[in-house]
């Protein structure tokens, strides 16, 4: 009787682990296209028609290529999927608690990571400062409609965007 019991609980923990597994890749896919998709925002029909809005994303679009390479790929990834798995946690209050922590641990580790993978003997402060500026925009650019909700604004994030990634290109970096 036992082992009957052993083998439900067993195979019940295997079904509940199955479906968390498929609605984390499904909430990442999710969090994935909201990030990388062409457009944010919301268009109303009044607006400049399809060409000049899908010209316009093609332009951010590039400019957060830009300022991603800034950041090291290690963290982007991290971050992103880290914060893929914040809408599992089932205790609503604490979400925001933890997409702050994740938002701060990734900022931190951002000039430690550049720091350790530097040159030896070449000035390396203004990349790290440039760096870890970069991701506080690109993570408000892509994630800051759940990071700063009443503060996020998809036209400030854009030119914000471009204005980081015109002002960055005149500093040396000296990597």
């Amino acid at each position: 009787m036992s082992r009957l019991f052993y083998e439900k609980s067993k195979k019940t923990d295997q079904d509940t682990y199955s479906k968390r597994s498929d609605k984390v890749v499904d909430n990442i896919d999710k969090l994935d296209e909201e990030v990388f998709s062409e457009d944010n925002r919301k268009v109303t029909p009044e607006e400049s028609d399809a060409s000049e809005d899908s010209q316009d994303s093609n332009k951010v679009n590039s400019y957060l290529e830009k300022i991603s390479r800034l950041i090291p790929s290690e963290i982007i990834a991290g971050y992103l999927a880290m914060f893929g798995f914040v809408p599992l946690v089932e205790n609503t209050n604490v979400r925001g608690y933890i997409i702050w922590i994740i938002f701060f641990m990734c900022l931190i580790l951002t000039p430690i990571y550049l720091n350790r993978h530097a040159i030896k003997g070449k000035p390396k402060i203004n990349h790290l400062l440039v760096s870890s500026l970069a991701f506080v925009i690109w993570a408000y650019v892509t994630t800051g409609m759940k990071l700063v909700p009443n503060l996020y604004d998809a036209a400030a994030a854009s030119i914000i965007l471009i204005a980081f990634s015109l002002i960055s290109a005149v500093i040396p970096l000296n990597k």
